[in-house]
């Protein structure tokens, strides 16, 4: 078994001594248009981490999800539950402080949600700096920008769009509300200040300013086969992103 939670304490016990990291998926619970669950972060983040962990002979273990991340930026519409900033710093790191009181050095978080990211850098950073613990923070669809680029048709992507509903199609299929499918009326900001933009100003936008119907892109663009490629790059650049890190700290 890979989910650290299914195991007795002994269990764990006897398998710490083999183990080499750890994986904490992180996500959110936060609408995601009309097609796609509340949760969609969270099961996405899980899902990559433990087809991750496959690869590792049981030699890691992945930790149960945080559902709950930053989403301010979702709150206007219903069902999103958001937690701050300073909540998921604390909750990251006193789950890291346990780990290592029980002999674990090495923490990977694989995160689902882009509004956690700056947060999940600041906790790596103190887990390193300040508890002296082997920390990496990995956002899967970062390392597979050549791959995106190469799949999607859409020029706009980031939000129960093209890309995400590709990828939910594949991960969990039986969620997606194919007949809720619908694109978004997208309004820009302008060039400063949108998302997208290569050379922009910080502006702590929120969804209902781009979006109608929460969709930052296209969903009707999504497809199965597209799922499957991007899916699979994730899982193997996860991999190697992971098997780099190990060496690098011995």
């Amino acid at each position: 078994m890979l989910e650290w939670e299914l195991h007795s304490w002994d269990e764990i016990r006897d398998l710490i001594p083999r183990l080499r990291a750890v994986i904490l998926p992180v996500g959110s619970v936060e609408q995601h248009s009309y097609h796609l669950p509340l949760a969609t972060d969270s099961i996405g983040a899980y899902k990559i981490s433990l087809e991750a962990a496959k690869r590792f002979g049981g030699s890691i273990l992945v930790l149960p999800p945080i559902y709950y991340g930053v989403s301010e930026h979702h709150m206007d519409f219903p069902g999103t539950i958001t937690i701050s900033p300073e909540t998921l710093l604390r909750l990251v790191c006193e789950i890291a402080i346990s780990l290592k009181r029980h002999g674990i050095r090495t923490l990977i978080i694989i995160n689902g949600h882009g509004g956690n990211i700056s947060v999940l850098s600041e906790a790596v950073r103190r887990l390193r700096f300040e508890f002296d613990m082997n920390a990496l923070l990995i956002n899967p669809w970062e390392l597979i920008s050549d791959v995106i680029e190469e799949t999607l048709e859409s020029d706009v992507w980031g939000h129960a769009c093209e890309f995400e509903t590709s990828v939910a199609l594949v991960e969990m299929p039986d969620l997606v509300r194919t007949d809720k499918i619908v694109d978004p009326h997208l309004r820009s900001l302008g060039k400063y200040f949108d998302p997208a933009s290569k050379n922009r100003a910080i502006y702590p936008w929120r969804t209902k300013d781009f979006s109608d119907t929460g969709a930052l892109g296209y969903p009707s663009k999504a497809s199965r086969e597209k799922g499957e490629r991007l899916v699979s790059a994730m899982i193997d650049r996860t991999v190697e992103a992971i098997k780099e890190f190990l060496e690098k700290i011995g």
